[in-house]
């Protein structure tokens, strides 16, 4: 289940399927799940992850050596989201694997094993809104991206194609570096709510406690997932999870 627009802020995590390698793969979740994170997306490791920084790139590169794949990512959804009812999982993937292992025949699948939201960052609104009544049909929830530099237009056409939430891209540049939270942040999710009364999940840059109580009270979801990836390369799962449970103690109510 997604937030609604106003609740208090939630986390979403990461899971890149494959890294460290498959068999970590459903431990780490539960330690996710446990620390207190509600939103984890399970990424399909792609070989060219265009808007992701280079924890994530190294990441994804790992796990294509480990089995991380399109099945591997469905199957270990099968998984956790009949272990942890309690937290929402969503498909996170560039288009190519999606569309080489076949895009309806992906959505059924992902819908069938519990799978309830997708983002897919490299395809575009004019593309997703003709599978819009499949998504309804399977009650799965595409999560559309917005940039600061995305036109008025365009935002209206996403915040309307768009289910479950908006992701807000924090600034330009890839993911994994520190990004501020100052009034043209504002200014930026103003001109986004005044099309859609979806919650907004914010990422890109969102790497400290400091950044969560910046986030709380200004938007539903931050996404916290190269700085948790690092944690898990550096220290484990087990630290990340332990590391996680600190962090989003230290989130103001």
């Amino acid at each position: 289940m997604f937030p609604k627009q106003y609740e208090a802020l939630q986390v979403m995590s990461h899971a890149v399927v494959g890294f460290p390698n498959l068999d970590e793969n459903e431990k780490a979740i539960a330690g996710l799940v446990k620390s207190g994170v509600k939103l984890i997306e399970l990424q399909v490791p792609f070989s060219d992850p265009v808007a992701d920084g280079h924890t994530l790139v190294n990441a994804c590169h790992d796990a294509l050596k480990h089995g991380g794949s399109v099945r591997a990512t469905l199957a270990l959804a099968e998984k956790v989201c009949a272990k942890h009812p309690e937290a929402t999982f969503i498909l996170m993937s560039y288009l190519n694997p999606l569309y080489r292992y076949g895009l309806q025949a992906l959505f059924e699948k992902a819908a069938s094993v519990g799978i309830e939201g997708l983002i897919i960052p490299d395809w575009p609104v004019e593309e997703i809104e003709p599978w819009l009544p499949t998504f309804d049909e399977l009650g799965l929830s595409p999560i559309l991206m917005v940039t600061p530099n995305t036109p008025l237009e365009r935002i209206e056409r996403i915040a309307k194609a768009s289910r479950g939430m908006i992701y807000v891209v924090s600034r330009m540049g890839v993911t994994g570096h520190q990004t501020q939270w100052g009034e043209d942040f504002q200014s930026y999710l103003d001109r986004i709510r005044q099309y859609t009364d979806l919650p907004l999940a914010v990422g890109f840059g969102v790497r400290s406690a400091d950044d969560l109580n910046a986030l709380a009270g200004k938007t539903e979801v931050a996404a916290f997932c190269s700085k948790y990836i690092e944690w898990q390369r550096n220290d484990g799962s087990d630290v990340a999870a332990e590391k996680m449970e600190a962090m989003i103690g230290e989130v103001s109510a």
